[in-house]
């Protein structure tokens, strides 16, 4: 049965229940979030599950998706984003732990956990470092110059006398 969000969670009292919760989380709720992008008026849908991660290790394991409208670093216009991908992190692992299993964790505040400040941190990992549209083409001063660009010429193969002294042998 999925919950409904909250912002902070009792991580050893979820864990014992192997809650789940599912919702949505505004962007105005990320501030550091909101100064790398465009606009904050949509939200992140959220879906987790506290649960026995990687080695039997208290873990939180979910996905989130959002569509963020960013500043394109070709193009200067604004574009959309779309972020939907999963995570698994483990609660209050020790650096031995994280080095061991290959995985990242979060630690809790005097045992609770701040979902917000989670899928904050994840999603500010999960943006490009230069974010651009997909395609060259966003970028009308570029494309003009490519298409004027002269065609190359064909010039001859400089080893091209190589070839007529391996005949002669």
């Amino acid at each position: 049965m999925r919950g409904k969000l909250q912002q902070t969670y009792k991580a050893s009292h979820e864990l014992d229940r192997q809650s789940a919760f599912s919702g949505s989380i505004p962007l105005v709720d990320m501030p550091r979030l909101t100064s790398l992008i465009m606009s904050d008026n949509t939200s992140v849908d959220v879906d987790f599950e506290f649960t026995r991660g990687v080695y039997n290790h208290d873990a939180i394991r979910g996905q989130y998706k959002v569509g963020l409208t960013t500043q394109c670093q070709r193009c200067l216009e604004p574009m959309v984003l779309e972020i939907d991908q999963s995570f698994e992190l483990l609660i209050d692992a020790s650096d031995e732990d994280v080095e061991a299993f290959q995985v990242d964790t979060v630690f809790t505040e005097d045992g609770y956990l701040n979902l917000c400040e989670v899928i904050e941190d994840e999603l500010i990992l999960a943006l490009p470092l230069i974010m651009m549209h997909d395609n060259d083409g966003c970028n009308p001063y570029l494309k003009e110059h490519v298409d004027d660009a002269p065609p190359a010429q064909e010039r001859p193969n400089p080893f091209a006398v190589l070839a007529s002294l391996k005949d002669t042998n």
